[in-house]
């Protein structure tokens, strides 16, 4: 493992239950670099009046204050680049507070913003915009929304944040966003043409993310935590996720 230079960075992730073997990736990428992975399993309270999608949020604002820098991770989400560190990213963005991709308009249905994989910054701009995204009246943005600008609506956090940065004067700072290309950390499986370690992050989308990773996994020689089979053999105490088999 490398010796932590630069800002404090952790990379949080939650689920309420295990569909992927994401928690594993996620721990040997943070232990090459010398950040602080946290998967939090423990349960939030959602706010009454949002999804659980939000739940991403209660568990960003439990942590922010840890770190200067915080990288949220979804459970579907896996680094398959591992020698990209999130420093470069931020290096690149200095003023930036959060640092986000958009998706990929490939297949048609986009997304201005993902949510599912983004650097937060420890600022007090930063802890405003994780309170203000969770106080947001849904109703009110949805009304707000532009399908031509922002993509399909989510009903979620995702849209929430757009929202808050789009419309709240507070966050009405230059710089005080960073829209990366999809390139960067929020790959499908179809962008993988040259090995399953082509590309930084690998985010699936849909349902049965379970079978999606493991039928990636096959196509392209890896282990079901999408890292090379020897490394995985050789950890313990991994609880692996109850995935279906194939119907």
């Amino acid at each position: 493992m490398s010796e932590p230079t630069g800002p404090r960075v952790g990379i949080i992730s939650y689920c309420d239950r295990l569909r992927t073997n994401a928690h594993v990736n996620h721990e040997l990428y943070a232990r090459a670099h010398g950040y602080t992975y946290i998967f939090d399993i423990a349960p939030v309270a959602e706010p009454a009046q949002h999804k659980n999608f939000f739940l991403k949020l209660a568990k960003i604002k439990k942590f922010l204050p840890l770190f200067d820098w915080l990288f949220w991770i979804d459970d579907d989400a896996f680094f398959t680049g591992r020698k990209t560190t999130l420093t470069s990213f931020i290096e690149a963005h200095p003023d930036a507070t959060i640092i986000f991709c958009a998706s990929p308009k490939d297949t048609g249905l986009w997304t201005w913003m993902s949510s599912g994989t983004m650097l937060i910054r420890n600022t007090e701009l930063g802890r405003k915009l994780i309170d203000a995204t969770i106080a947001t009246d849904l109703a009110k943005a949805r009304e707000w929304w532009d399908d031509s600008v922002y993509g399909y609506w989510t009903g979620g956090d995702q849209d929430a944040l757009v929202y808050q940065m789009m419309t709240n004067p507070d966050f009405a700072v230059e710089g005080f966003y960073a829209q990366l290309d999809y390139t960067a950390f929020n790959c499908r499986p179809r962008h993988f043409v040259a090995g399953g370690f082509e590309h930084f992050v690998l985010h699936f989308t849909g349902k049965d993310k379970g079978r999606q990773s493991l039928d990636f996994a096959e196509k392209w020689g890896m282990s079901e935590a999408l890292t090379y089979k020897k490394e995985l053999a050789n950890l313990r105490g991994l609880y692996p996720a109850d995935i279906p088999p194939r119907e």
